[in-house]
């Protein structure tokens, strides 16, 4: 597969991931394990692509970006990570190492391409005063897609211009910087679950991670077992608390409607 081929590739897995997610409502469909998939797949490497995915959602599993604020973009990092390790003969080490600034790369274009994007702010608003429905539906279908062919453009141009350079540059590497790299890597993961801990973390909560940890880290238990076991504290936790309201209603004699329970059990598990 020629590089030109394998960037052009790449931009069109990043439009339908990281578009697609947010065509008709946020369906994660730019998450990395779902990227890192769609990238292997096109570039005929489907392994790599779902390993290296994998590894990468456990590390951008803690990046939220919430409103206007945007951190790091994980799918554009991603899509570069991978596709330089499959074109360069799968070094997964150093894809893994530079995902993330990659990511970081991906988080300040983002912010670039919002703002050249808010220029049609005024337009919306003209068409919305006016009650031009289909001028509004074309903004919002126009402007989503300016907006993420840009990213594939990037992607494309990113692609074809480093895919030499960055093969050249680690078949070149000595062997205690890709050892490094290996370290790094493995550590990475890591580094994900915890920003992740750190905006969930709190004393109640304690109790279940070091349960996690031990079953995983003692009892070696499978990630799914563990899995299994916390799906099945939480709906036993969440029966407890719906057992307690509905204690509390009788004893205030308060009536409860119909269907709350239920909306409550849901919006607990969602």
């Amino acid at each position: 597969m020629s590089t030109l081929t394998a960037a052009l590739l790449c931009a069109i897995a990043y439009f339908i991931c990281f578009g697609g997610n947010w065509l008709i409502g946020q369906n994660m469909a730019d998450q990395p394990i779902v990227v890192g998939s769609l990238v292997g797949l096109l570039l005929g490497d489907l392994h790599t692509g779902l390993v290296l995915g994998a590894a990468l959602q456990a590390l951008f599993i803690g990046a939220v970006n919430v409103g206007g604020a945007v951190s790091l973009n994980p799918s554009f990092g991603t899509t570069l990570a991978i596709a330089f390790a499959i074109l360069s003969g799968g070094d997964t080490k150093f894809a893994l190492a530079i995902a993330v600034p990659l990511g970081l790369l991906g988080g300040l274009l983002e912010i670039g391409i919002n703002i050249l994007c808010s220029a049609f702010g005024d337009a919306w608003d003209k068409a919305a005063e006016s009650g031009d429905e289909k001028r509004i539906v074309f903004l919002h279908y126009g402007v989503w897609f300016l907006k993420y062919f840009m990213f594939a453009v990037v992607i494309f141009v990113a692609v074809l211009a480093g895919a030499t350079p960055v093969t050249n540059f680690v078949n070149n590497l000595p062997d205690f910087i890709t050892n490094g790299l290996g370290v790094v890597a493995g550590l990475l993961p890591a580094v994900g679950f915890a920003m992740l801990l750190k905006m969930v973390w709190s004393s109640k909560l304690a109790i279940f991670y070091i349960f996690g940890f031990c079953a995983v880290a003692y009892l070696k238990l499978p990630l799914i077992a563990v899995a299994v076991f916390g799906i099945v504290i939480a709906i036993v936790l969440a029966s407890i608390d719906q057992d307690i309201l509905k204690a509390k209603n009788v004893n205030s004699g308060s009536v409860v409607p119909s269907g709350s329970a239920e909306l409550e059990e849901e919006d607990f598990l969602a």
